[in-house]
């Protein structure tokens, strides 16, 4: 855990122990803290809790970059899902917890949350969630300057 949460967020132990370590991806003291002791057991697949802990990106370029290197590192993604009023890569920790990074595909926050609170939201709160799009595409128009209204789009039904 320490390891991936180091390759895929960049992570830095700032303490640990024989049981726990609190780790930081920037000056904060610590954002996340790894907890293990002698009687814990796996988790269920189907139990309920938090389904998955999200970070936005500044723009498509940043999320492709995270893409990019992850990718090189051999770490992909689990699923990709354009949601209208995101773009979203899904990655499982080797506990099988899901990282989000998500970049808006709206002008402004304001826009992205009237679509989350609107009607049109119900179009995706149902598996699959969004639409598929393949990353390496999203790549290829980024590379490209393609423009943010274009790559908005990408994976989204004509």
């Amino acid at each position: 855990m320490l390891e991936w949460y180091g390759e895929v967020m960049g992570a830095e132990v700032q303490h640990r122990n024989d049981f726990l370590a609190f780790l930081s991806f920037d000056d904060e003291h610590h954002r996340m803290v790894i907890y293990t002791q002698p009687d814990t057991v796996e988790r269920p697949a189907t139990a309920n809790g938090v389904d998955h802990i999200g970070y936005g990106v500044r723009d498509h370029a940043h999320l492709v970059e995270i893409y990019e290197r992850l990718r090189d590192k051999g770490i992909k993604p689990s699923s990709q899902l354009n949601h209208r009023f995101t773009t979203s890569l899904y990655y499982h920790d080797p506990d099988g917890n899901e990282v989000e990074f998500s970049v808006d595909n709206l002008p402004t926050k304001a826009e992205c949350t009237a679509f989350v609170q609107s009607d049109a939201m119900n179009e995706i709160s149902h598996p699959p969630f969004g639409h598929d799009f393949d990353p390496e595409a999203l790549a290829q128009l980024v590379h490209a300057g393609a423009p943010a209204s274009e790559l908005a789009r990408v994976g989204l039904p004509d």
